[in-house]
């Protein structure tokens, strides 16, 4: 049985995602409706914590991409956490690094999302 762990915190108005496990086929429709009402609960600054995903298949990408266009909807942000390896070069394969931030570390990307909110909020 495939499971994902899923968790949210906020932090300085980010909404962090933590996703843990595989994210696939069997997995993807959970993360997209944690996501949706976390956004809808806390906001759209959103930050997917990727440090213990494991894999991401297009499944998942779907999802990422689902995400980005909810939050921007919203006002907000996407940003992906410390993806692996593997998780990076998915990533990089299909260019969405060229439309959500990758940062290496959950504190770096609250840190630019911090950053990017108080520039939208100044104008």
């Amino acid at each position: 049985m495939h499971r994902l762990g899923l968790s949210t915190r906020v932090e300085n108005h980010s909404v962090i995602v933590s996703v843990e496990g595989d994210l696939d086929i069997a997995t993807a429709g959970d993360l997209q409706e944690h996501v949706l009402s976390a956004v809808d609960e806390n906001g759209p600054w959103l930050i997917l914590d990727f440090s213990q995903l494991e894999f991401m298949d297009s499944s998942g990408l779907n999802v990422v991409i689902n995400a980005y266009r909810t939050v921007k909807e919203h006002g907000g942000s996407l940003a992906l956490a410390a993806p692996n390896e593997r998780v990076t070069k998915v990533v990089r394969l299909v260019g969405l690094h060229r439309q959500v931030p990758v940062h290496t570390t959950v504190p770096a990307a609250v840190n630019a999302m911090e950053a990017l909110e108080q520039k939208q909020q100044a104008g």
